[in-house]
């Protein structure tokens, strides 16, 4: 974590919640978080992982929840983790998936722009 960064559970001022393993539940608080209104709520694990939590970022969708979400090893050669943790169909699915915006940046530049959309974009 950065300097200076606290988890919730730790202090009720602090300014991100640690999930563990547990994307599902992650992924349906940001929900939580989305429709309470007042924040832009974004989380992230491994891009295999949404298989775990595919109902929450499904039911995001469908309602166009504001949400990012931010999934990290997106390639088959990821390495020492083996065949468990390499996606193959996840981009594909989330790509299909009705009013869920998917981006793959393959650099800073483009990285950039897929914040300033998500940041911007109101409806889902």
């Amino acid at each position: 974590m950065w300097s200076g960064s606290k988890a919730l559970n730790v202090d009720p001022a602090g300014n991100y919640i640690h999930y563990g393993v547990r994307e599902f539940g992650m992924t349906a608080i940001t929900n939580g978080i989305a429709l309470h209104g007042g924040f832009l709520p974004y989380s992230a694990t491994f891009l295999m992982f949404v298989e775990y939590a595919r109902n929450a970022v499904r039911m995001a969708a469908l309602m166009k929840l504001r949400n990012v979400f931010v999934y990290t090893h997106d390639s088959i050669g990821l390495g020492e983790d083996g065949p468990t943790h390499q996606p193959v169909e996840q981009l594909a699915s989330l790509r299909v998936t009705p009013n869920m915006s998917t981006w793959r940046p393959c650099d800073q530049v483009e990285s950039a722009v897929a914040w300033q959309y998500g940041i911007e974009r109101n409806d889902g």
